[in-house]
């Protein structure tokens, strides 16, 4: 690269931090309105596009390139990507992380808050708005996920923006079963690597790996809670209708992943219900997900994928009086599952 080129790329740089500065004020400006943060939010995903070097083409599968790995699949890199288009879940990511880092400087006694960021794909996004605008002597960031082709794009469009020196560590690993330097553990970490009702990709076994190392760690997300609820019909002929709220089967947060017995492998406790007894004939059951980023940012029914309903698979039909006892498989395809208690 000749001295020319470089000073070009330099001016350029500079050019696209002061944008992206500009963007990510204006999402955060927005506070608890996710609604008001969607056109920045969007900015910050064309720009973001448009500086990546990541190759996106629509002859590409979307699988390739993911992995499957003893806690979960593990998005490709294009997936990820794509996560960038759902921007209400991105607006209250940002604002939550935003919020956390906040609440950590006020306990880190001067020095930077250590940042990190479990599977930050090839954009490093939810946490792109806050490189720009806190300082080195604010904030540090280590940028962990299992893909190459994840990182290096990732760290390409953050050397691009000016913003290297923000990010002390990359990092290709499994946050699953990464060691952190004990010397130097986060005060926050920010891991998206979920889907509805916390099914196939690894956010518990993420959780319970960073928190069991780092316990005085925020967490962004603070709690996902998955709750149950009764779907009846009277016959086949009609639809699906989503009846009365049972209550929660299963919550992620830094209380559960802590308490779990550590030696657990295959399975996590979750709740027991009785189906009632003025049930219709068919009767089933949904799951729903409720997340909350942070201090009162959070995702609800409709926000975004995160919160989908899903039916138990095959959509299992249950009769009144029956228990159902759910518990959280842990292993290479994560998710709830029940059982059916006798009597």
């Amino acid at each position: 690269m000749n001295d020319t080129t470089k000073t070009e790329r330099a001016e350029a740089g500079t050019s696209e931090l002061a944008r992206l500065r500009a963007i990510a004020r204006a999402i955060l400006a927005t506070g608890s309105d996710l609604h008001a943060a969607i056109g920045p939010v969007q900015d910050l995903r064309q720009l973001a596009e448009r500086l990546s070097t990541m190759q996106r083409s629509v002859q590409r599968n979307i699988c390739d390139g993911e992995s499957w790995l003893p806690s979960g699949l593990a998005v490709s890199p294009l997936t990820a990507a794509l996560c960038a288009h759902e921007v209400l879940r991105s607006a209250a990511f940002i604002q939550g992380a935003s919020r956390a880092m906040e609440q950590a400087a006020r306990r880190c006694e001067g020095r930077p808050v250590r940042v990190l960021y479990a599977g930050c794909g090839p954009f490093a996004f939810l946490l792109l708005p806050l490189l720009a605008l806190w300082s080195t002597e604010r904030a540090t960031f280590t940028m962990l996920d299992i893909h190459a082709d994840a990182l290096a794009p990732a760290r390409r469009l953050v050397a691009d923006l000016g913003l290297d020196a923000g990010v002390t560590s990359w990092i290709q690993a499994d946050a699953a079963t990464i060691r952190l330097d004990p010397a130097a553990l986060p005060d926050v970490i920010v891991s998206e690597t979920m889907s509805a009702a916390l099914k196939r990709e690894p956010q518990v076994s993420i959780a319970r790996n960073l928190l069991a190392q780092a316990p005085g760690a925020l967490m962004v997300p603070a709690s996902v809670r998955v709750d149950c609820a009764l779907s009846e019909r009277p016959d086949a002929s009609t639809v699906w209708r989503d009846s009365v709220r049972l209550g929660q089967v299963f919550a992620l947060d830094a209380a559960t992943a802590t308490a779990w017995d550590a030696e657990a492998d295959d399975a996590l406790p979750a709740a027991t219900f009785t189906i009632p007894a003025d049930v219709a004939p068919l009767t089933t059951l949904r799951l729903f997900t409720d997340i909350t980023v942070f201090d009162g940012i959070g995702l609800t029914g409709g926000d975004c994928s995160l919160n989908t309903p899903r039916y138990l698979p095959g959509k299992p039909l249950f009769a009144a009086g029956q228990k159902v006892r759910f518990y959280y498989r842990l292993g290479a395809d994560p998710g709830l599952d029940y059982a059916v208690l006798p009597g």
